[in-house]
């Protein structure tokens, strides 16, 4: 039975996902909005994407400090079964499988706590970008209840790594200004391109997985406008560099929790 099961989620990621011919244009493969900064034009109109003039320098942009303080947590990442199985192309696909259902519970809750920040962004920036997010992480997670055969998210089990990230994404939305939700988001922006760095994306093959690796972790750099958004607006005092290491390094240590749901390679 555990054969036929086996079976049964690597045929639907084949038909998802693509076979070992797939390519990474697959329209059938959608790039995970934890990874997608495209929508990162919203914000290029904010105040704070220009320095002040005559601004103090800070030493390390805070871009760069937030980066340097998770190392831990992106190698974890890199090392997880998850993320090495693909790299091997040797994931179970039931683990991936359950990767991809609880993802997809991911960004269910997201969507909602991303409602919540709306509810106190005052700077139109912040909340034309905020709104256009959340709306991604409703396409996405509304065609991953299709795929998955999810009709009802809240009774879909949640596992603890799941918990944690939400309570922590939570945490930011519900008790800070809204551009630390901002800073919440970057981690998973770079991290996921940054694996696609390591496993060297562009030119390796992922067996049955492939289409999925070079979507998701392939190359983005929409990134860099989240940080320069944020480097800013800690040079115009807006931003408190404690607390955005706490969203950030929150984030960080989610996503390395995440993809080591799966134990093993």
């Amino acid at each position: 039975m555990r054969y036929l099961g086996i079976l049964a989620v690597a045929m639907m990621t084949m038909n998802v996902f693509g076979s070992d011919r797939s390519t990474s244009d697959d329209k059938r493969t959608k790039r995970n909005p934890r990874s997608d900064s495209r929508l990162a034009y919203h914000l290029e109109s904010h105040r704070f994407i220009e320095a002040p003039l005559n601004a103090p320098g800070n030493g390390i942009p805070l871009s760069e400090y937030l980066w340097a303080q998770t190392a831990s947590y992106r190698n974890a990442a890199l090392n997880s079964g998850f993320v090495q199985g693909l790299k091997n192309a040797t994931l179970d696909p039931e683990a991936f499988g359950n990767y991809m259902i609880q993802d997809s519970l991911f960004c269910y809750w997201v969507k909602n706590i991303i409602d919540l920040a709306l509810k106190n962004a005052t700077d139109p920036a912040v909340w034309n970008f905020l709104s256009a997010t959340g709306e991604s992480y409703k396409s996405y997670y509304e065609s991953m209840f299709e795929t998955w055969s999810i009709a009802n998210a809240p009774g879909v089990k949640s596992g603890p790594a799941l918990s944690r990230y939400l309570n922590q994404v939570r945490n930011v939305a519900t008790t800070m200004d809204p551009i630390y939700v901002v800073v919440a988001l970057i981690p998973c922006a770079k991290l996921w391109p940054w694996l696609g760095e390591q496993l060297n994306v562009n030119s390796s093959s992922f067996g049955v997985y492939d289409s999925w690796v070079k979507t998701n972790f392939g190359y983005s750099s929409e990134y860099k406008t989240y940080e320069t958004l944020i480097n800013n607006a800690e040079t115009w005092g807006h931003i408190d560099r404690h607390r955005a290491l706490e969203a950030y390094r929150g984030s960080m240590s989610g996503e390395a929790d995440f993809f080591n749901i799966v134990k093993t390679v």
